[in-house]
């Protein structure tokens, strides 16, 4: 499946801010793993890696798998607030 994350996040209110959702969601998985509390497997870790890679590379519009899709949701939701999170759900499922 094809996702453009070159969206603005939103804030509480609806307005857009100025981080873009591809950036976040490549430092999110970049960041695979640091969090103690949240043990990821190596193999998804460098899954997380090349998905970063995915992104920075393919300009933030990217065609993933349906694992390589589970894995950014999983990532994002332990790296981002509630409403980030739902954001990059949204868009990855389509659901905007």
């Amino acid at each position: 499946m094809k996702v453009d994350l070159n969206k603005y996040f939103k804030d509480y209110r609806g307005q857009e801010t100025t981080e873009l959702i591809a950036d976040k969601v490549a430092e999110a998985m970049y960041s695979a793993g640091a969090i103690p509390e949240w043990k990821i497997k190596r193999e998804d870790k460098f899954k997380a890696y090349k998905i970063c890679q995915k992104i920075l590379t393919d300009g933030g519009v990217i065609e993933i798998e349906t694992e390589e899709a589970t894995l950014i949701k999983e990532v994002c939701a332990n790296f981002f607030s509630a409403g980030a999170y739902g954001q990059v759900h949204e868009l990855i499922e389509k659901e905007v």
